[in-house]
């Protein structure tokens, strides 16, 4: 009930919603929920510190049920959650929230988050990507196995549910491909067995040659389901977002990053 007026309505299943904590860190000591009459009226949910975004830590999620708004729960849950936070060493906070709730935006903008970049949503059928080619050597690769420092494959830094303690969390339940040259790592695409893909990533001095084209139909060929699904690709990533125009991907929505710094 405390999501039944997002703009896209949230309904989990119990292993959907284990899931959806796993994959975003979520931490009991920074989490708390707001009581009314022995239930539960709103609630904020939160990760640690990360140390991987400057100690800043993650919104999982935010929601008052129907019948407790405009009671000053927001407010109040923020005051402690932030507090828990920056008592263990946080340097602000951080969550997505879809454009087009405007209520939400102005919600987060009177307690002084700040817009930091936009986030595209997008959805790319299957049947239309081209077949991989062999000579990337594509194969199978354990996150373990992914490169630490990131820099020379990344333009932007994926959100919190799409990083690779993310995908460390449901590695049973993610799929990672990746490209190689003489034992090099060149590239690699991560998607979740639902279809959603985490990441996908292409070395900067390898790119225009495929290697993108081709990890998107080893993700395809990976997964069940009729499209790969794009949750939170940074608007500002010509490259990633070049690649998806060029296989007509399809938006879904668009999300605004928005940060609090204590």
């Amino acid at each position: 009930m405390a999501f039944s007026d997002y703009v896209v309505p949230l309904h989990m299943s119990i292993e959907k919603f284990t899931d959806f904590h796993k994959q975003r860190g979520f931490s009991s000591r920074h989490s708390f929920v707001a009581r009314t009459n022995g239930e539960i009226a709103a609630f904020w949910y939160s990760a640690a510190p990360n140390p991987d975004w400057a100690g800043s830590a993650y919104t999982l999620s935010v929601g008052t049920h129907p019948q407790y708004r405009r009671n000053g729960l927001f407010g109040q849950l923020l005051k402690v959650v932030s507090g828990q936070l920056a008592a263990d060493g946080a340097t602000g906070m951080q969550l997505e929230v879809i454009t087009s709730n405007d209520k939400a935006i102005a919600a987060y903008e009177n307690a002084d988050f700040q817009a930091s970049r936009g986030l595209r949503v997008c959805k790319l059928p299957k049947d239309g990507l081209e077949r991989s080619s062999a000579e990337w050597g594509l194969q199978p690769i354990e996150i373990g196995e992914l490169p630490s420092d990131e820099t020379a494959y990344f333009d932007w830094q994926p959100t919190p549910q799409n990083s690779k303690k993310a995908l460390i969390a449901l590695a049973g339940k993610t799929n990672a491909i990746a490209a190689r040259s003489g034992g090099e790592i060149l590239g690699w695409v991560a998607v979740y067995h639902d279809g959603s893909v985490a990441q996908i990533a292409v070395r900067k001095d390898h790119r225009r040659k495929g290697i993108g084209s081709a990890l998107l139909a080893a993700a395809a060929g990976s997964v069940d389901g009729e499209q790969l699904v794009f949750v939170n690709v940074d608007k500002s990533d010509m490259s990633t977002n070049a690649l998806l125009d060029r296989f007509e991907a399809e938006d879904i929505l668009e999300q605004q990053e928005m940060r609090l710094t204590f």
